[in-house]
């Protein structure tokens, strides 16, 4: 193709638009991939909070040992200990 004197080489014109398609794709999924983590993030923190709360209203002031692991708990743990603190300890199955 030639066009006021430029000469254009399709292959390379194809290989750029599948570039800038496949760029376009890795950065729509990686978009993705923070909402995810931030959502997860919110979840975590949101938990920890109702956690300390919960622990504040049960025993009162927590412990710095206690916000420690708090602040250092997977999301299970904090799922797992968010309904371990309403259950009554002789009511709680091994």
């Amino acid at each position: 193709m030639h066009r006021l004197g430029a000469e254009v080489n399709l292959d390379q014109l194809d290989s750029l638009v599948e570039d800038k398609e496949m760029l376009a794709e890795n950065l729509e999924n990686l978009v993705k991939k923070e909402r995810l983590e931030g959502r997860q993030e919110g979840r975590q923190e949101e938990a920890r909070r109702i956690l300390y709360k919960q622990i504040g209203l049960k025993f009162g002031d927590v412990p710095e040992w206690a916000q420690k692991r708090l602040d250092e708990a997977t999301p299970d743990q904090l799922d797992d200990w968010t309904a371990a603190i309403l259950i009554p300890p002789y009511s709680r199955v091994p």
